[in-house]
């Protein structure tokens, strides 16, 4: 059975809430491989679901600290395979290990690594990062073995630098057997958002282009679900909308409701009239593939991955990035007739019964492991 070593940014915290949505995923690969996830977190170490977690603080010697465990890891764990899960940090330190060490390496892309991180938040040495990054992932993609992508443009632009290497579409994980098994699925009146509250998400468009959907439709709100550092912002961007129309309706018609577990997203989920992803960036987002899944039409951004799983007219809307005005039309066709939105979410069902489920998941999962 191969050990492998998943080397990652993302945040378990197992003290304040168990990430439940992944148990399926954990315990179906161990089936097959012998997982260790190194990522951000607490506590230092946890064994569950078959699977050791090593999870350290957030801070900016988050990554210093991941090399060096990672080495004793790969030494004394015996590590077979490394799964970078971006082609930058995580890549730069997959690719130093595979040269010091000879481990396989996999790397993973999720987004678009070129401009994603820089629409994310700004950052202080941006002119130098715009040239650093893409020389941290032409390295990363050179140096591997595997290269897995969730999207077909990001193994097109990935093909581009390492023409040569073996390469795996499909898409991140997300436990869609659950929603798929929902009952009681209704359309109550309102719009749902949900993400991080980055810039990145472009969340202020979706509220621009409410702020003329509620005109006409003043029953419908608006619900967003996420947490980030653009509240305060989209606060006040509802506050300047409001005094400038007149439309003393808005900021009561607009609802935060914070970071929810994903139980309580899709609770919320499965009630929404329609889901909309207004982005400026993306990979393949769970969310579309979730909503869609719970008979939803959705409404995105025409960038990224998304108009592979989202057809124009069939089973949701694209739009211009940015563009408020179109997103309100779209919107406005939508919310006007329940027919074409009911159908749409059924055609959206279909799709994802056919192409999305945990076990193709994990199957994709234990064959790029395993090929040779």
């Amino acid at each position: 059975m191969k050990k492998v070593l998943f080397i990652g940014a993302t945040n378990y915290n197992f003290k304040k809430l168990s990430p439940l949505h992944l148990k399926e995923k954990f315990l179906g690969l161990s089936k097959e491989i012998k997982p260790y996830i190194l990522a951000r977190g607490s506590p230092f170490y946890k064994r569950i679901w078959n699977t050791e977690f090593y999870l350290l603080p957030p801070t900016v010697f988050y990554w210093f600290f991941a090399f060096f465990i990672a080495f004793y890891l790969c030494l004394f764990k015996k590590i077979d395979t490394i799964v970078a899960q971006s082609p930058l940090m995580e890549g730069l330190v997959g690719s130093i290990l595979k040269k010091l060490l000879k481990k396989e390496l996999i790397v993973e892309i999720h987004g678009d690594w070129v401009e994603g991180p820089f629409l994310s938040r700004k950052r202080k040495l941006e002119f130098l990062e715009k040239r650093f990054i893409p020389f941290i992932a032409k390295l990363s993609f050179k140096s591997a073995d595997k290269i897995r992508g969730v999207a077909n443009y990001l193994i097109k632009k990935a093909k581009e630098i390492a023409p040569g290497k073996q390469y795996f579409l499909f898409h991140t994980f997300t436990d869609i057997d659950r929603f798929l098994e929902e009952k009681d699925i209704v359309f109550e009146d309102y719009i749902l958002f949900v993400g991080g509250l980055e810039r990145v998400k472009g969340i202020r468009y979706l509220i621009e282009a409410f702020a003329e959907i509620v005109k006409e439709s003043p029953q419908f709100k608006l619900i967003i679900v996420g947490e980030g550092s653009e509240r305060k912002n989209l606060e006040s961007l509802i506050s300047n909308l409001e005094h400038r129309t007149s439309n003393i309706k808005l900021k009561d018609s607009i609802v935060f409701k914070g970071r929810l577990s994903l139980h309580d997203t899709r609770n919320i989920m499965k009630k929404c009239y329609c889901l909309v992803l207004p982005s400026l960036s993306e990979g393949l987002p769970r969310v579309l593939i979730e909503a869609m899944a719970l008979g939803k039409p959705v409404i995105a951004s025409k960038v990224g991955g998304i108009p592979e799983i989202v057809k124009e007219g069939e089973n949701g809307f694209l739009f211009k990035k940015g563009d408020s005005n179109e997103l309100s039309e779209k919107l406005k066709i939508l919310l006007s007739n329940r027919e074409i939105a009911l159908k749409m979410g059924e055609r959206g069902r279909r799709f994802v019964k056919k192409n999305f489920s945990n076990e193709k998941y994990i199957s994709h999962y234990i064959s790029m492991i395993k090929a040779g």
